[in-house]
């Protein structure tokens, strides 16, 4: 989608994908591990201001948000629950990308098909990403992303599925059959799949009587 669709609705404040606590998918299903390597590194595409980075850091993890939009990662910092015990440091990579960093978190500021990473990340979670594209671009995204993740990388996807016809993206319905087109990068396990419309009263608004929202477990290949 055109960059500038995004800078608009975070300038307008239009951001209903935002939530206000973190996603409880995480507590359900994210795959634990026995001890944390020094090196587990969560890479977050399209990560807006998101609490979940907050959750992530909780667990000890090292955390790499990509974001477009500069204000979301400011707004992030500002919003810092109990305030910011530093302040992040900002460096400029060879990509334009503005990285922002803090103990183990770094956030990077650009476009995510700009990100390349130095070290292969072991774990990913995408909340928002891939219901944020149409599809017309998430077969470059999802290959885009495997690039980063090493071979036995896993994480979380969570995505929605609706009937298109009756509200235009985004968020954008990813249905199970889309996935299985990526088998050759993502081995996908589907762990729930619960209707959520009551929820979402702004895409009711917009025409949705039944929205679905699906958590999977996802491992690289």
């Amino acid at each position: 989608m055109d960059p500038e669709f995004w800078y608009e609705r975070w300038a307008l404040g239009e951001i209903g994908f935002h939530r206000k606590t973190y996603h409880p998918a995480l507590d359900a299903h994210w795959p634990a591990s026995s001890a944390l390597a020094s090196d587990e590194n969560v890479l977050v595409p399209l990560c807006g201001k998101t609490l979940d980075i907050h959750w992530l850091l909780a667990q000890g993890y090292c955390v790499t948000g990509v974001e477009l939009d500069l204000s979301a990662v400011e707004a992030f910092f500002a919003e810092w629950p109990g305030g910011v015990s530093g302040r992040p440091t900002s460096v400029k990579t060879a990509a334009q990308l503005a990285v922002y960093q803090l103990d183990n978190l770094e956030l990077v500021v650009g476009d995510f098909f700009n990100y390349a990473s130095k070290t292969r990340h072991t774990r990913f979670y995408d909340r928002a990403a891939l219901i944020a594209l149409p599809p017309s671009m998430r077969p470059d995204y999802m290959a885009h992303l495997r690039q980063q993740l090493s071979g036995d990388a896993q994480g979380l996807l969570v995505t929605y599925e609706y009937d298109q016809k009756h509200m235009p993206g985004p968020p954008f319905s990813v249905q199970h059959e889309e996935l299985a087109r990526y088998s050759h990068l993502f081995e996908f396990e589907c762990c729930e799949r619960t209707e959520v419309i009551e929820r979402h009263l702004g895409m009711r608004a917009r025409g949705l009587n039944s929205l679905f929202e699906v958590v999977y477990h996802v491992r690289t290949r």
